[in-house]
């Protein structure tokens, strides 16, 4: 290679001259030393990024850093800054132990702003909070991975505090991506963040734009009539077993649901302060194993323009008819723009879950032959706002990652403009 040929005074010609180039063409060019120093092999994993105290270890496993940006982060304190803008636009905590140090970088950076030491620390609060413009927490609570326990005792994961505490941490950002499991903790982010009881000052987070794997009961609301299981066609077309019929008694009669809400709901606070107030974007990436309706959302996200939400093929057909009923009802708000449906294959078995299999015809269950799919299309026809197409899966979690996501300004770029262009 040709640095191999160079002398130590060839080199420093070199990022001097580099140095003079604009930030903006600087960041550019970091950005592609991260595109061209991710082994191939994990371009196929695509694996998520690890961080330590003193920031990002790079687009690698977690044990490694790639020679590339290290590197650069190694040439000068200006070329190190703009190498941690690149790596940290975009945070992505696919696994418990990304948490964990991700935690463990955002309280050493509340250190450093507390003890004025900002000039000489890479990594501060204001950081953080200027930088991160996406947040995306992949993790779900589900399983310990092993190398937490180097991190925390046996047996302790990921708390309600150490979610709130890095949400608040990246409070400039503008699109954050969350599993249910936690979609509570941001909720009640003022009461759950470490500090925030007046200890010191947090950011308050500006999120516009949510994307949660699936529904969640974010109101503390509870209908007339209780969330009824997804109906599953029984034996012998498949082998899944059909769950228990409800009585049509115990339906409303009607889509327009009476709300009884919880006196203890966070909404029924006259504080502005709830970081719902100015979501804008949301996404429900999944469908739920219950029925919820999507009129829900509207009260909880007074500010909504753009909503995405999935429903299962071959599913109830009388859900199927309440979920169009309430797609019509939020299309008769003014303030919506865009109605993403995204229409997810009948739960399988064996290896490959995104493909239902009827074992009587010996076909694959198309979606776009299910009733909710031609009910969907058909009202699209009605409404120009409204956009129909099929979902997979876990992409929502593999939206996040690979090398491209982390390099790219624009993280995994825009999902609405491609929603809408299908």
């Amino acid at each position: 290679m040709l640095t191999g040929l160079l002398t130590p005074f060839d080199n420093t010609k070199i990022f001097s001259a580099l140095e003079t180039l604009p930030n903006e063409l600087l960041l550019q060019i970091i950005s592609e030393v991260v595109l061209s120093t991710w082994p191939d092999h994990e371009l196929e994993r695509s694996p998520p990024i690890a961080i330590t105290t003193t920031g990002w270890k790079g687009p690698t496993r977690a044990d490694e850093t790639p020679s590339g940006i290290h590197a650069v982060t190694l040439t000068s304190r200006h070329l190190h800054d703009l190498a941690n803008t690149v790596l940290y636009r975009t945070v992505v905590l696919d696994r418990e132990k990304d948490v964990l140090l991700f935690r463990r970088t955002v309280d050493d950076a509340r250190k450093a702003s507390k003890l004025g030491r900002s000039g000489g620390v890479a990594i501060t609060l204001a950081f953080l909070q200027d930088i991160v413009k996406r947040l995306a927490i992949t993790h779900a609570p589900m399983h310990t991975d092993i190398a937490v326990f180097m991190l925390r005792k046996l047996g302790t994961k990921v708390s309600n505090s150490d979610i709130a505490t890095i949400i608040t941490a990246c409070s400039g950002a503008h699109t954050i991506t969350i599993p249910s499991q936690w979609a509570h903790v941001l909720r009640d982010i003022g009461k759950t963040a470490e500090g925030s009881e007046g200890r010191e000052v947090l950011g308050n987070p500006n999120f516009t734009e949510l994307i949660l794997d699936s529904y969640v009961d974010l109101a503390k609301t509870r209908c007339t009539a209780p969330p009824i299981a997804q109906w599953r066609p029984s034996a012998p077309s498949t082998p899944i077993h059909s769950l228990p019929a409800t009585p049509s008694t115990t339906r409303p009669s009607t889509p327009d649901f009476v709300m009884q809400h919880d006196s203890r709901s966070a909404l029924s606070d006259s504080s502005p302060a709830t970081i719902f107030h100015n979501i804008t974007h949301l996404c429900i990436a999944e469908p739920a194993d219950t029925w919820y309706s999507p009129l829900a959302l509207l009260e909880v996200f007074p500010s909504l323009t753009h909503i995405a939400i999935p429903r299962r093929a071959h599913a109830s057909t009388e859900n199927d008819e309440l979920f169009i009923a309430a797609v019509k009802v939020i299309l008769q708000e003014p303030r919506i723009q865009v109605v993403v449906i995204t229409i997810f294959p009948q739960i399988g078995v064996g290896a490959d879950k995104e493909q239902a299999v009827d074992r009587d015809a010996s076909r694959l269950l198309d979606i776009e032959d299910s009733a909710i799919w031609l009910a969907a299309k058909e009202l699209k026809k009605a409404d120009r706002r409204l956009f129909v197409m099929s979902g997979h899966s876990g992409s929502w979690r593999r939206n996040w990652q690979g090398p491209v996501v982390v390099a790219s300004p624009t993280g995994p770029g825009n999902w609405w403009r491609k929603a809408m262009s299908t």
